[in-house]
């Protein structure tokens, strides 16, 4: 049991202290939004992709690329999207607040805290293989995002089918992670090493990603933005790191996933609400607000539910 527990607390714990650096920094006013609007836009369009590209170009696909984990990844995103579109418009009725409840539910901020615990739980086999997921789960994020949130977004900003295959195509081919992601594949298909003048600096820049992200992740923290809308972003952050995480891994056990891809699996659906969830919903005139507040306290239970998870399969020797 003792070595079950350290183990969750080597996975989680740095996550939480980066996180909580950046609340404490952000209270402080240390931190302006001038600096996070920056920081957010380097890590994902240079840092977070420089560190995919590297997983990619230099990991032994051979050996890593898991067929069958990533037929599971695919088909239960496309599950946790498809249900809650039938179930959710039963009990919530305003079509803003529908939206932003679904794409709250199945949109996982993997890109960030995916990749970090992947990594903090089984080294550089578990970022590689967690990478080699990113873009397709990435793919359908964005597809479903724009579809659900188009079709219950108000008249003057609901777009036609042609509108809709369009921004889905450029929201696809137009997000750095997956370009990183292709890069690496690209690269992987020539043969060559990395040289290792450019491996170094894409290294420096690799390593920017987590720290940077986490903290201007906690410095965003606004836990007086949780008034109003209490009920539904509870229900919507228990189902997205509690509810959906344990359903899917009954399911991955059942199937014979262990180790690394059962880990996978646990940090795919039980990593909290996305960043990017609460940027689209202002875009697409969803509430906004209710995406944001499922983004904080999704984020706020999973320090919880991912220690608690991640000792549990530990304890029962399936990672």
């Amino acid at each position: 049991m003792l070595d079950s527990i350290l183990f969750s607390l080597n996975s989680v714990a740095p996550i939480f202290i980066l996180t909580l650096i950046g609340v404490i920094l952000g209270r402080k006013k240390f931190l302006n939004d001038g600096f996070l609007a920056a920081a957010d836009k380097l890590v994902f369009k240079i840092c977070l992709p420089c560190l995919l590209f590297v997983d990619i170009a230099t990991a032994d696909l051979g050996e890593r690329m898991d067929m069958n984990l990533l037929a599971f990844c695919i088909i239960a995103v496309i599950l946790s999207f498809f249900i809650p579109c039938l179930v959710v418009p039963l009990f919530i009725k305003d079509n803003p607040k529908r939206g932003a409840f679904i794409q709250g539910i199945y949109r996982a901020n993997t890109a960030i805290i995916g990749i970090v615990l992947a990594e903090n739980m089984f080294g550089a086999e578990g970022r590689s293989t967690m990478a080699l997921v990113l873009p397709f789960v990435v793919a359908l994020f964005n597809a479903f995002a724009v579809v659900i949130l188009s079709i219950y977004a108000p008249a003057d900003v609901k777009l036609t089918p042609k509108q809709l295959v369009k921004r889905i195509s450029k929201s696809v081919v137009t997000n750095p992670l997956i370009i990183g992601i292709i890069l690496g594949l690209l690269w992987q298909l020539t043969g060559l090493t990395l040289p290792l003048l450019a491996e170094r600096s894409l290294d420096y820049l690799s390593g920017m990603a987590t720290p940077l992200a986490l903290i201007s992740l906690g410095a965003t923290f606004r836990l007086e933005s949780l008034k109003g809308r209490l009920g539904l972003t509870l229900l919507a952050s228990a189902i997205k790191t509690a509810i959906l995480p344990a359903v899917c891994c009954i399911a991955a056990i059942l199937l014979g996933f262990r180790g690394v891809a059962l880990g996978v699996v646990f940090i795919q659906f039980g990593s909290p609400a996305s960043v990017s969830s609460y940027i689209m919903a202002k875009q697409m005139k969803s509430d906004h607000e209710l995406a944001g507040q499922i983004m904080l306290v999704s984020t706020l239970m999973s320090v919880f539910t991912m220690f608690a998870g991640t000792f549990l399969l530990r304890m029962l020797g399936y990672i």
